[in-house]
Parts: C-alpha cells; structure tokens; sequence
C-alpha cells in the first residue's frame, strides 16, 4: 500500500517562485499547497494541516514573521515545521526568525537541491517519533545534576554525561534544560531554541509523548534535547506541575532522562530532585559553592530530599586553590563519590564552539573522567 504523499505549504506572493517551488516539491513526491498572503496562508494551515510550511519573508499585508508567530500561537499548528524564505542574509533577520518561531531559512536565489533537501530533512526530525514500547520496557532512571551555586560547571557536566550515556549504553537518552534562568544546553550542542519546554507548559492538558516528541530537538550525538525558551523571563510560566508531567513522560519512553537544574530551590528544581533516582551534586573547592553546598546538604530532607540518592560530584579538582578533598567531605560530612579535573581551553574552547567535548575529543582527560561516571551511573541503575 502506497504511503500518503506529506503536504507542503508554499507561501509567496510572486507567482514565479510559488511555480517553482510546486515543481521541485512536486518533483520530490510532495504534495503542494499554495498560498500568495499571510492571511491566506493562516487559514489554510489551520483547515488542512500541512506537515511543512516554506513562507517567504516578504509577504503583503501579514509578512512572513507575523504569520509565523500566529502560527506559533494556534494549537492546531504551533508545532508545523517552518522554512523561511528570505532575500536577505543578515544575522539580524535570522535571529528574528528564528524568535518568530521558524525552524530553518533558506537564502534566495535556492538551488532545487538545497531546498529538497531541507524540506526532507525538516520533516525528518518532525516525525522522528521512537517507537512507542512502554507497554513491554521498564521505566527508565532519571538523572539530575544540581549545583546549589552557579558556575560550577553542572550544565558542561550534563551535557557530556548524556552523550556519554548514548555512546556508552547504546539507549535511549533525553536531555532536559531546566534552567529556566540561565540554562545554555542550546549553546553547548549548538542548537538553535526553536521549540523549547515552554511549548508543553502552554499546552499542559495534552502533555503525552507524541506533543513531548515533537517540541524535543534532535542532536548529532543521537540524544534528544528539551530545550530552555529563548525569552527567559518566560520561563517563569513554567512551573513545578509542567516538570512533573514532562518527566513521567520522558520516563516511560527514555533509559535514561538527564535533567540539568537551575541553583535554586523553587518549586521545579524541587520536583527535578525529588524524583530523581540519582542526583549528582556538583562542587567545586572554593568558599563559596562549598557553603552553599554545605547549607543545601543540612536542609535537604526538610525539603523531600533523600540523602542517599546524592553522589557528590568535585570539579576543577586539582584547582590547587588552598582546600583539600577531605576537608570538602569533612565539611558536607559526606565523601566525595566523583572527581573531575580542570579540563583547560579544551574544555572551554569545546563550549564556546557548541562541540561537546565528549563527542568531538573522547579520549581527552575530561571526557574520559565524565565516561567514568556513566559506567558508575549504569552499573548503579541496572
């Protein structure tokens, strides 16, 4: 039986290139809908429901920004994959984009090829939904790493910890940006913030996995990314509610879910912790991460916290700045479960470029510290 041939929208006032677009989308086995304005093309989105959506910038009337940022705003397509068409390359014009809610741009003049090309791979990763065998697998463990003071290097510490786990364990591994704050998961794996959590917590009644699979980004290293909204003074409409729903989800569907948490205790960091299987507490010996530490470590049962679960996890180690490991455990009154040197400008630099260490250099001394820890996490869990 023939497969239902997928439906592209093609958004552009100039009768020529909507001629254009049509043959080459036609000639790749799409079918192809067109439209010349925004508003046209809002009402066709919303009655027909196409899987792809190629919208010029330079509409009448609505341009292709605005359009995109209704449909962003519609539940029925709030997740329609999106390319825009644009005349222009500037940074600026990107950026603009990509806050209106597009997914790619495509530079005019396009070469047929290039627009194929991101039009099959976009719908790709919209329709990269695993395999639905929750019914006949075990939950999987969720894995929260928190710092009880920023800039202790946590999200790094996530962010190769969850490639390792995928490369290492060969499962299913999910990357959560819960900092809603200050969380850069996005920048680290060089992702662009699409679509973020904040499209679940809009949507909280229909939280399930086909929704969760949609807003998740794909990343090169095969783990899946929910990431932080780009607008952080929204991230305050999430709340500790949306956490709870999102990882029964994720844990029904992910081996592992890795769960990157803001230094604070407010409600869905609390959730994070609370139902964490493991939670890596990370700290680094200066004064200030070490009281903060120390004062989360007195009040962690009054907040729902079992002590048990903490693996404390030392970074920059061999710092050499004046404290001991052992007057760390000494003073948390708990020993020190892992040990991560100063990674250096690798580490650094591998950051600044959004090329996880893990990923692009394994046998780096970082890298094999982090493989260290998943071989002790995956031993610990199974």
């Amino acid at each position: 039986m023939m497969s239902t041939p997928k439906r592209i929208l093609a958004v552009d006032d100039d009768p020529a290139i909507v001629e254009l677009l049509r043959v080459i989308l036609s000639n790749e086995g799409y079918e192809v809908i067109t439209a010349d304005s925004g508003e046209a093309a809002y009402e066709i989105a919303v009655k027909q429901s196409p899987d792809l959506a190629i919208v010029d910038v330079n509409l009448p009337k609505m341009d292709g920004y605005a359009l995109c940022r209704q449909l962003r705003q519609n539940a029925v397509t709030s997740l329609l994959p999106i390319i825009m068409l644009t005349a222009h390359g500037d940074v600026g014009d990107r950026i603009k984009g990509f806050e209106a809610g597009a997914d790619d741009f495509l530079l005019k003049p396009f070469e047929p090829k290039e627009l194929a090309y991101r039009a099959r791979n976009l719908l790709a990763r919209a329709n990269a939904f695993p395999p639905d065998a929750s019914k006949n697998r075990q939950r999987g463990h969720i894995i929260a790493v928190f710092g009880a003071k920023g800039g202790v290097g946590k999200t790094t510490i996530a962010v190769n910890l969850a490639i390792t786990l995928k490369r290492k364990a060969n499962k299913k591994v999910v990357l959560v940006d819960a900092d809603l704050s200050f969380g850069d998961i996005g920048v680290q794996l060089n992702l662009p913030i699409v679509r973020s959590i904040l499209d679940l917590a809009n949507r909280a009644e229909e939280i399930d996995q086909e929704l969760v699979e949609q807003v998740l980004t794909q990343h090169d290293s095969g783990i899946r990314v929910l990431l932080s909204p780009y607008n952080r003074e929204r991230g305050e409409l999430v709340t500790g509610d949306h956490i709870r729903k999102i990882l029964e989800v994720l844990v029904e569907h992910y081996d592992y879910v890795i769960v990157d948490n803001h230094s604070a205790y407010d409600d869905r960091t609390l959730t994070s912790l609370e139902r964490a299987n493991v939670i890596l507490l990370v700290v680094t010996p200066e004064i200030g991460p070490l009281m903060n530490t120390n004062y989360f470590m007195e009040i962690a049962e009054q907040l729902g916290i079992q002590l048990k679960k903490l693996q404390i996890v030392l970074n920059r180690a061999n710092s050499n700045v004046g404290i001991e490991p052992r007057e760390i455990e000494r003073s948390l009154r708990q020993r020190i479960d892992f040990r991560i040197q100063t990674g250096g400008a690798s580490v650094v630099q591998s950051v600044n470029q959004g090329k996880p260490i893990a990923l692009h250099q394994p046998n780096h001394p970082f890298a094999l510290q982090i493989q260290q820890i998943a071989d002790a996490l995956v031993k610990k869990l199974n």
